[in-house]
Parts: structure tokens; C-alpha cells; sequence
């Protein structure tokens, strides 16, 4: 099966779109287009027939250094630039082969490109529920000291790690 990504757009069929938890799936129904405007980009990734089969939302975000773990906290600055990878989601009838893992690599390369053009030196993430946190924690995401739900990793490390570019 052959996938490709597209910026989310208006001409983009959202109602079908299910992931298995509800939250996601209304996010992207109901407020994906609205974030747009507000500053989040979603991206769609679309199945052979035009469908709707996953997607990812990213925001330009800041952390504060006493937030981090003091070793990746270490001569950074009190406010750190960063990316917020804000949501991920992929089709219920798609899960268990491993898209799950390919779609977040498309979402880190697309977060990495970013980072390049615009800087950022962390990526965050937010995990819904402790299924998306162990998906994460398999991932070699590390979790903030104060919330097992948010996730970080430096985005040179990421770029390294999916073979691209940095900075």
C-alpha cells in the first residue's frame, strides 16, 4: 500500500477518520482546521483512494529549562525554542503493522525540516493515554520529570537518528 503526505486542506474528507480513541478522531474532525489558523500545521497522510488514514499535528512551542532533566537542561537557555509535536493519530484498521512507528518517523523528518529553516533545539510530545506514552518510551523519547505524559528529545538527536541533515 502506497501513502503520501499532504498539508490538511478544505477539499480533505475528515468524517471517516477513526483511530480508536475519540478525542483524536474529534480533534481532527472538529478543530484541525480552526488550529491552522491559530498556528498549528496538521498534516494528513492519505491511503491509494484519497482517504484519510492518519495524521500529525505540530506547533512551535518553548519549554522552560527547569522543566528538563538536568543533563539536557545544561547551558541551555531559560526559555528553549522547540517544536510540539501536539498530536498523532493512525486508522484503527491500520494499527499493529507497524505504520504507527512509520508515520511518526514522517513526522519527525517533517519536524526536523522545520526545526532547520525555523531553529528549535528540543522536540515535545504530548502523550494522550500510557499506550501513546509506551509508544514513545519505545521510541527513545524521554518523559519530563514532572509529567510521564510529556515526552522530549533534542532534535539533532532526532535528525541523526532518522538520517537527516542538522542543522
Amino acid at each position: 500500500m502506497t501513502f503520501r503526505l499532504e498539508p490538511l486542506a478544505d477539499h480533505h474528507d475528515l468524517s471517516a477518520f477513526a483511530c480508536g480513541n475519540p478525542e483524536l478522531d474529534d480533534w481532527l474532525r472538529i478543530h484541525a482546521r480552526n488550529a491552522t489558523g491559530q498556528g498549528t500545521r496538521t498534516y494528513v497522510l492519505l491511503d491509494e483512494d484519497d482517504q484519510v488514514v492518519g495524521y500529525f499535528a505540530v506547533a512551535p512551542h518553548t519549554i522552560e529549562r527547569a522543566q528538563l532533566a538536568k543533563k539536557s537542561a545544561r547551558g541551555a537557555p531559560e526559555h528553549i525554542p522547540a517544536i510540539l509535536l501536539a498530536k498523532l493519530a493512525l486508522a484503527e484498521h491500520l494499527q499493529g503493522q507497524h505504520l504507527g512507528s512509520e508515520l511518526l518517523v514522517i513526522a519527525l523528518d517533517t519536524i526536523v525540516e522545520a526545526a532547520r529553516r525555523a531553529g528549535g533545539k528540543f522536540l515535545v510530545i504530548d502523550a494522550i493515554d500510557d499506550t501513546a506514552a509506551a509508544f514513545y518510551t519505545r521510541h527513545e523519547f524521554e518523559p519530563m520529570p514532572a509529567d510521564p505524559h510529556r515526552f522530549t528529545r533534542k532534535l539533532s538527536t532526532i535528525a541523526k537518528a532518522i538520517g537527516a541533515p542538522w542543522p
